[in-house]
């Protein structure tokens, strides 16, 4: 996933533990071109390139002139403003107008609340240089230290693909009537396929017999297997479908199911 403030995040996340070897000596100093120098900026650079998000994240080493790249675009948002998951997050340690450090917000706050970020270039607590610190932490922080936001023009996350529906009395009547009519006859091919394709999955059923859309006897039978391998016996094996056994079955394998 690129260009999406949940890839920004994942990228910090990889970094989190992460130590500054002597001078600040960094891979994100490195791959910036600037070793041995406060590395906090170059690290959000650094995410930014790597999760597909450096044109709306931006290139840079020194805070402030961040900061103005941000004003200039009309992405800057005040300190005591709501944060959004992905802002970039600018720190003034004496409450002065020019930025001192840098991290990414990890998560959607409300307005004033405090702010979890990942910061790079910090300490992993209070004690500590907070804004040329050792390594890659992730943090909490007040309004206070907060000189304000930065907010790139993420994509916006792909919403996952909807469950299809076993509708439950469609399935039973196809259960008790595919089997008896002649062969290939399909009462509810759409959810029988969707079904048995879980079945398959599970080892209830052989592949080979799951393709044609009719609920017939290798189907009811699969069923049958499925039901006892949840600790059904007796009747209540019997191959036709019933609520809690569909919908352990649809839970397992991504499909909901209509009562």
């Amino acid at each position: 996933m690129a260009s999406t403030a949940a890839a920004m995040i994942a990228a910090a996340s990889k970094d989190v533990g992460y130590k500054e070897g002597p001078n600040n000596d960094t891979k994100h100093g490195k791959w910036y071109g600037l070793n041995f120098n406060p590395w906090c900026d170059m690290a959000i650079s650094m995410w930014a390139d790597q999760s597909g998000n450096a044109d709306i994240v931006g290139k840079f080493a020194y805070c402030p002139s961040h900061v103005n790249w941000f004003k200039e675009r009309k992405q800057w948002i005040s300190k005591g403003a709501a944060v959004k998951k992905g802002d970039i997050v600018f720190f003034t340690w004496d409450g002065g107008p020019v930025a001192d450090h840098v991290g990414v917000a990890t998560a959607d706050v409300p307005a004033g609340a405090d702010v979890p970020t990942i910061e790079a270039n910090t300490s992993s607590g209070n004690a500590g240089s907070q804004g040329n610190g050792d390594g890659v932490y992730r943090r909490t922080r007040g309004r206070n230290v907060i000189l304000g936001f930065g907010r790139p023009a993420y994509k916006a996350a792909p919403k996952p693909a909807a469950k299809p529906t076993v509708d439950l009395s469609e399935l039973i009547r196809a259960a008790k009537t595919d089997p008896k009519a002649p062969q290939g006859h399909k009462t509810y091919e759409a959810g029988t396929r969707i079904v048995e394709a879980a079945l398959v999955a599970e080892g209830c059923m052989d592949k080979k017999y799951a393709a044609d859309g009719s609920f017939g006897t290798t189907a009811v039978e699969g069923y049958a297997k499925f039901q006892r391998s949840l600790g059904y016996s007796g009747q209540s094996a019997d191959g036709i479908p019933g609520l809690t056994s569909l919908s352990r079955l649809g839970a397992k394998h991504g499909f909901n199911v209509k009562p």
